[in-house]
């Protein structure tokens, strides 16, 4: 065809076909509208007219972009996730959704589309390689964002099962770190790690835990908050750009009553203080914060000569510990506040090659 004017083309059979660009679909690729006339005149109006027929179209929920659906559904859900849901939630749109999906209107994003849209993430990621789960995450706030907008959810695509083996620290470095601790309990940060190591609880719920949290009388610890650093969405001229959250546990089964040992009750009794204070302290602030932690943490270690390792293996190594020890497994899950059994096993139980080799011996029994 031959050109003759910005868009438009003359046809073979004398007509003239004018194409007005409307935005990219999900492949990345101009859309266009088409329309047709007898003379150039008549095919300018026309698309005039189309052109400002557009914005029209897209005041319905079902034909607007994917970024501005994506804006209005994290503008209109703020207030009902907690600061941290928040935050994680719009790093994901903003990083994932709205480079690759930002241009497409929602309409359009079918099976194929979202299928589409999973093969490319790793090109928009920092790191090398997102995880098959990370994925499944990024693609379900798609889907979120698609009802939010009229539009129909596509079905999710499927994702290879990352299966990542996590081995709890070696038990003689945990009991070189039981000393270390039981050693210097006039510092709190070290009655803090002890009443982690033996409940299991996050990093989070443990730096905002108070003496008030403690029932020494009936044994037991309520986990009723969580502390976080997150990002401020609009940080004020020169002021910081993160602040920190004491906000409700991670999940509703996260919030929960959790028993203590006699041993870790009898150590609590001696290094008690007021009801109102935080069980680690800060230096700047009534409280420790996760960062802080941690940073202590690494230090004990390297005191220990203990090859380092995350504080959540703290985590791990409990729950491990009381599958190993036979303890019921719907009573752990339950301690460790998660949702379900299942996720219990899945990520936190870790059997120990002795394990292994007893079950073995029990199966085959002598041989000779």
């Amino acid at each position: 065809m031959a050109r003759t004017g910005s868009n438009i083309y003359k046809r073979k059979d004398g007509r003239y076909e004018g194409r007005i660009l409307v935005g990219k679909n999900c492949r990345r690729k101009p859309k266009f509208i088409y329309v047709y006339a007898r003379t150039l005149k008549e095919v300018r109006q026309k698309m005039a007219a189309a052109r400002s027929a557009a914005p029209a179209e897209r005041k319905t929920k079902a034909t607007v972009f994917m970024r501005d659906a994506a804006e209005g559904w994290l503008k209109e859900k703020k207030e009902k996730w907690k600061p941290t849901t928040f935050r994680m939630y719009q790093i994901v749109v903003r990083n994932y959704i709205v480079p690759l999906l930002g241009d497409c209107r929602t309409a359009d994003i079918d099976r194929e589309a979202m299928e589409t849209f999973a093969e490319t993430l790793d090109f928009c990621s920092k790191r090398k390689k997102l995880s098959g789960r990370y994925k499944k995450y990024i693609c379900s706030l798609a889907g979120q964002i698609l009802v939010y907008a009229g539009s129909a959810r596509p079905p999710l695509p499927e994702f290879r099962a990352d299966r990542k083996t996590v081995q709890p620290p070696p038990e003689q470095d945990l009991e070189n770190l039981k000393q270390y601790l039981l050693a210097h309990l006039s510092e709190d940060t070290c009655v803090g790690i002890l009443v982690a190591m033996h409940t299991g609880i996050r990093i989070g719920e443990l730096c905002a835990l108070r003496w008030e949290d403690f029932d020494l009388d009936r044994g037991c610890l309520t986990v009723r908050r969580n502390l976080q650093r997150v990002r401020r969405d609009a940080p004020p001229t020169g002021g910081p750009k993160t602040q920190v959250c004491i906000q409700l546990p991670k999940t509703l089964s996260s919030a929960r009553v959790i028993p203590l040992s006699d041993g870790l009750i009898d150590l609590l009794r001696l290094c008690r203080k007021p009801a109102g204070d935080y069980l680690i302290s800060g230096r700047k602030s009534a409280w420790a914060e996760v960062r802080t932690l941690q940073y202590r943490f690494s230090s004990i270690l390297k005191k220990c000569r203990i090859p380092p390792f995350r504080f959540h293996m703290l985590r791990h190594a409990f729950a491990s510990r009381c599958v190993e020890l036979g303890c019921d497994i719907k009573s752990l899950s339950e301690v460790l506040g998660h949702s379900s059994v299942q996720v219990t096993m899945n990520i936190y139980v870790h059997s120990s090659m002795r394990q292994k080799k007893n079950m073995m011996n029990l199966v085959c029994g002598q041989l000779i």
